[in-house]
């Protein structure tokens, strides 16, 4: 669409006069070359009709034809077979005398000869020295001859002693009581130059052609005598009209024949042989008057809009002349050369009201640009001075409008950033992040997002929230986008420390069973979904009511603060150590690979908490007791889960204390 609008400013000329002639022009052109183009269509559809119903016509008479061309060869056949059967020729000198009398086989025929009930061939004349002891039996028109007792005519077939592609037509000869003494058997050359005599004659146009082929698809005769008795679709896939001819389809049709051209198809069965007569008529040959005439008709259609453009563009300048006046007045006011005085306000016409409303905005103009010049300074004074980023973005996502705090916050110039567009000012990965959020703003939907930038030193990143609310037009239509900007870096940070401390046991710093029921439901999630086992250990400190009651509770809390720092550091960053309650703690081992590796963990918790605690009080040896429960799948809850690991813990207690139970969740 760009490349056609660059094209047009180039070539269509710019003044009105020139434009609405160049208009009159191609509708003129347009109107009368539709009008023939649609006349020369509707011809164009009805000449189709009738010439394909003339090549239906036509191949109907063909057929009927060839019919009679088939049955004068049979009557030949026939009226030998009488007077064979009358003559009382028997042996085969006798039946060979008896062909050689006839003068009217080589006139029907290629070649001929007399054959008994048992296939053997008696007598025969032909082009080609006689094969002794010829044997036809089991062929299938000697077969069709003696089971049907009537005249055949046979499929294309290759002759035995020729090798020419043939059809043969037999005709039983009967003896006294009625039986089949003989067969006569008489061969057609199909490669002869037209073998069905004035079938060439008949051909549609210079560059049509009839064809005949069996409902097979062998085709018997055609105009290139090297494709008879090959298979239509020997050169290539057929067309559409002749499969369907081969599936008994009889009449005309259009389509494209294999070669790729436009023609009309014509099909019609030859009655005696149930062969398939086809024609072929190139559309550019049936139409070619027609697309003659088109050529010439779209030539005048042309000269006629060149002298209705001309006449046009005449006329037109005539009657633009006072809107020429008035452009050239409005020129010279934009320069500040003349006064909006010189008007043509005194005329009557829609010149004179143009001159007097365009007299009018100029005044109410001047006054309201003084007014918004005060506005405009008002404005940017304070939208300068606010913590908050404040742009306007058009259509193309440009910067229509950006204060002082833009430059001030993302160190983008604010004179070089107006009017460029958001990728070029912020860059491309920027460009993305807002790209979807503007695109629904644009759409006419209120918008909110967070976005980070890296800070420099000390700074750190820093956390912005912006919000697009649309620009409606009176049309209804968005027109624009107003972005609002806030700096949300403190308020982030103190989120943030709420959401940890309100995640973080006080004590020792790890996470809080609040925490942890929120991991334990996720992980057992995870570990449906991955097929993974995972394991929950349950873990208190031996003994630790005597610890307390003995040290008192400041070095209990010395106790517990080392004893979770030692399981931290026994279990690996992914996993997660948690406190419920008292000396109670709990760690969520996922994508574990079994059994044996969960006790090689609970073994290193062991070891690491048997070394001595450092109290202020001396060294104190703390042992620890763990039950792990190891879940694979299944519809285990999170809290019978830990029940299972607390079944564990007791387990590990009953067993004296200081070592680890295991107990596997039942999937």
């Amino acid at each position: 669409m760009t490349t056609w609008r660059k094209w047009l400013r180039r070539h269509v000329p710019a003044s009105l006069k020139a434009r609405m002639s160049v208009v009159v022009f191609l509708l003129v052109l347009g109107a009368v070359a539709s009008l023939a183009l649609a006349t020369l269509a509707v011809a164009e559809r009805g000449m189709r009709d009738v010439t394909g119903r003339q090549q239906y016509v036509s191949l109907s008479s063909a057929a009927v034809f060839i019919d009679e061309e088939l049955d004068a060869k049979r009557n030949v056949l026939r009226a030998m077979a009488d007077s064979l059967a009358a003559g009382g020729a028997h042996d085969g000198a006798s039946l060979q005398r008896f062909l050689a009398a006839q003068t009217v086989l080589s006139k029907e025929f290629y070649s001929a000869g007399v054959v008994g009930i048992d296939g053997v061939v008696l007598a025969s004349v032909s082009p080609f020295k006689p094969q002794a002891g010829l044997n036809v039996k089991g062929r299938p028109y000697f077969e069709q001859t003696l089971a049907t007792r009537r005249s055949v005519i046979s499929a294309p077939l290759n002759g035995s002693i020729s090798g020419m592609p043939i059809v043969v037509v037999t005709q039983p000869v009967f003896d006294a009581q009625g039986g089949v003494r003989y067969v006569l058997a008489a061969s057609v050359n199909l490669r002869q130059p037209d073998f069905l005599g004035r079938l060439g004659a008949l051909k549609p146009g210079p560059g049509g052609y009839l064809y005949i082929m069996t409902s097979a698809g062998v085709i018997v005769e055609h105009p290139d005598k090297s494709r008879i008795m090959q298979h239509i679709e020997a050169h290539g896939p057929i067309s559409i009209p002749t499969r369907r001819a081969m599936q008994g389809f009889e009449g005309w049709l259009t389509g494209t024949t294999s070669q790729g051209v436009d023609a009309l198809f014509a099909y019609h069965r030859i009655a005696s042989t149930d062969w398939i007569l086809a024609s072929v008529y190139p559309m550019s040959d049936a139409f070619a008057p027609l697309h003659a005439i088109r050529s010439k008709i779209l030539l005048a259609a042309v000269l006629l809009a060149a002298l209705a453009g001309l006449a046009g563009w005449r006329v037109v300048l005539r009657l633009l002349q006072p809107l020429a006046r008035l452009r050239h007045q409005v020129h010279e006011i934009r320069r500040h050369r003349l006064g909006i005085d010189v008007l043509q306000i005194e005329r009557r016409d829609e010149i004179g009201d143009l001159s007097r409303d365009f007299y009018s905005l100029v005044a109410e103009r001047e006054i309201a640009e003084a007014q918004t010049r005060g506005s405009e300074r008002r404005l940017k004074l304070l939208t300068d001075h606010v913590p908050v980023v404040i742009v306007y973005i058009d259509r193309e996502h440009r910067y229509q409008f950006i204060n002082a705090t833009f430059e001030k916050w993302f160190g983008r110039s604010q004179r070089e950033s107006l009017m460029q567009s958001i990728r070029d000012v912020l860059g491309e990965e920027a460009y993305q992040l807002r790209e979807a959020y503007l695109r629904r703003a644009f759409a006419g939907e209120e918008v909110e997002y967070e976005f980070t930038i890296g800070g420099e030193g000390e700074a750190g990143p820093r956390a912005f929230q912006t919000s697009y609310v649309p620009d409606v037009g009176e049309s209804g239509a968005v027109e624009g986008v107003y972005g609002l900007i806030h700096e949300i870096t403190k308020t982030k940070a103190v989120h943030t420390a709420l959401q940890s401390a309100a995640a973080t046991d006080t004590l020792t710093g790890i996470a809080n069973r609040r925490r942890f029921d929120e991991q334990l439901a996720q992980s057992m999630q995870r570990t449906r979904a991955a097929r993974a086992p995972m394991a929950l250990a349950y873990l208190d400190i031996d003994r630790f009511k005597a610890i307390n009651d003995s040290l008192g509770h400041k070095a209990g809390d010395e106790v517990l603060k080392e004893f979770a720092a030692r399981l931290v550091r026994s279990v690996r960053a992914s996993d997660l150590v948690a406190r419920l309650a008292g000396d109670e703690f709990v760690i969520i081992l996922e994508g574990v690979n079994g059994a044996a590796e969960v006790r090689q963990v609970g073994a290193k918790i062991i070891d690491a908490i048997r070394q001595p605690f450092a109290l202020a009080s001396g060294p104190l040896p703390v042992t620890t007791s763990i039950g792990i429960a190891i879940f694979r799948e299944g519809a285990l809850t999170p809290a019978q889960l830990l029940d299972l690991a607390d079944q564990a813990l007791y387990a590990a207690k009953g067993q004296g204390r200081d070592g680890v139970a295991l107990l596997e969740a039942a999937p």
